[in-house]
């Protein structure tokens, strides 16, 4: 009878072994940290059961998980089901208005967003980017 418990816990144990297996496998766990501490927990456990090489079991449901994997990045072999029906969207003409330039007083001029067509004033070309006028050469003059 003890047999039999024993033979149920193995099998449940492998279970267990060849699950983890599959779970690094499938998605990519690095074998460090908890994956370890309960492969080596498993590991041990199967080898006071008297099970032999139990690390196979665990190689196998890892390779079978990478290649469940590779199976799912590649996509479905089975042909789609069939997609919604794309809506089609009608667009109006939209016609644009003329702009009408006002004076603008003082304040408003301050208040005023700038136009597309517009620089803001700390790009526009500063006179400490100029060239000096001694290393532009020198310039000849016309005797009368």
């Amino acid at each position: 009878m003890t047999g039999k418990i024993e033979g149920k816990d193995g099998a449940e144990l492998i279970k267990k072994i060849y699950e983890l297996g599959f779970e690094v496998g499938l998605k990519n766990h690095s074998e460090i940290g908890w994956v370890l501490r309960e492969y080596n927990d498993l590991i041990s456990k199967a080898l006071n059961l008297g099970i032999k090489s139990p690390d196979s079991y665990y190689a196998d449901g890892k390779v079978k998980g990478k290649a469940s994997r590779d199976k799912t990045v590649e996509g479905p072999k089975t042909p789609e089901k069939e997609t919604a029906p794309v809506r089609k969207v009608v667009f109006s003409e939209h016609v644009a208005e003329p702009v009408i330039q006002k004076e603008v007083s003082g304040i408003e001029r301050r208040l005023q967003k700038p136009t597309m067509d517009e620089l803001p004033k700390f790009v526009e070309k500063g006179s400490a980017t100029e060239i000096p006028s001694f290393l532009e050469g020198f310039k000849q003059t016309k005797r009368k």
